[in-house]
């Protein structure tokens, strides 16, 4: 059996696949606090200029880092948790990391890509504090921007592109950084301009500038302690308010009450070691801050919709 996307025929797994659905988009976002957007840290992995064809079809790929790419020319798909994107040429798509994600080549592609990690201090993720979008039209620059990224580090393009050969335990050996400051620099504001076309500005006026700056801390104390146990009522005194004030406020920025808010940052933790460690899911579950392995598959089924374990056999990069 075969679906009709965007007026190609595609075998129904790809359209209908439950594999697919993930706990993602959920937290409400806002703008950053003035101040925090120069907090962003950003690391690039790999990049480079490349042709595709039909063997560019992989299923259920999660990545410990976010991609970019920019088409120049072709036709495919790319679906992030259960969003379909036809690629068009011209435009620019992002896949956050650790986000469910499959890809299907029509035509035979020509992209540019890049691989890189982003985060705001002290491990607190990008993604919990602003909104964005999935796919932008290119602007001219964009092209002389990857352009450049390639000519300053010229050898940082992936050896594979199949995720079945490309070792996933590696990733982290595969950082790439070169040794002059120069180079460092411009490539973290090439990286920089080239996210930011994907972020949504927002309006503040929700919650106030007060109240986000002490959210902040919480944020921050939260993604650092996620192998104990976290009380409300150390989030609060960190907020400087009430139990109940801190929850209320709490949902208003992320959609959820604070102990949700945890668990979702423990499960993302459990992800990342999933993917880039070898280690037990019992070793997982504590370092993920769960008192109970049962509890912790449990959680983990709910919000990502896999157990851990099959989640671990879908990790792949490409």
């Amino acid at each position: 059996m075969h679906c009709d996307l965007y007026g190609l025929n595609y075998p129904i797994w790809f359209c209908t696949n439950p594999i697919f659905i993930l706990y993602f988009g959920k937290i409400n976002s806002c703008m950053l606090a003035p101040g925090l957007i120069d907090d962003i840290k950003v690391h690039i992995f790999n990049a480079s200029k490349i042709k595709v064809g039909h063997d560019w079809n992989y299923s259920n790929i999660v990545s410990p880092f976010s991609r970019i790419y920019l088409i120049m020319e072709g036709d495919g798909v790319v679906m992030p948790n259960q969003n379909m994107h036809q690629l068009k040429p011209g435009y620019l798509y992002l896949i956050p990391s650790y986000t469910l994600c499959s890809y299907h080549c029509v035509d035979p592609i020509l992209q540019y890509y890049v691989h890189f990690s982003h985060q705001l201090s002290d491990g607190v993720k990008i993604f919990d504090r602003i909104s964005i979008k999935n796919e932008v039209k290119a602007m001219d620059i964009d092209y002389a921007l990857f352009d450049r990224l390639l000519e300053i580090n010229p050898h940082i393009n992936l050896k594979f592109s199949d995720p079945n050969v490309y070792e996933q335990r590696n990733w982290y050996s595969n950082e790439v950084a070169s040794p002059y400051n120069n180079v460092q620099l411009e490539t973290i504001g090439i990286l920089k301009q080239l996210f930011s076309r994907f972020i949504q500005n927002e309006s503040t006026k929700e919650v106030s500038l007060k109240t986000q700056y002490r959210l902040t801390n919480v944020f921050q104390h939260i993604a650092t302690h996620l192998y104990r146990e976290i009380k409300l009522d150390e989030l609060a005194e960190i907020a400087c308010c009430s139990k109940d004030h801190f929850s209320r406020q709490f949902k208003k920025t992320t959609g959820m009450l604070p102990n949700d808010y945890i668990n979702v940052k423990r499960i993302e933790k459990a992800q990342e070691l999933l993917i880039t460690t070898a280690k037990s899911q019992k070793q997982i579950s504590e370092e993920a801050g769960f008192n109970s392995q049962q509890y912790y598959t449990r959680i983990f089924k709910k919000l990502i919709g896999t157990t851990p374990a099959e989640y671990r056999k879908m990790g792949g990069l490409i």
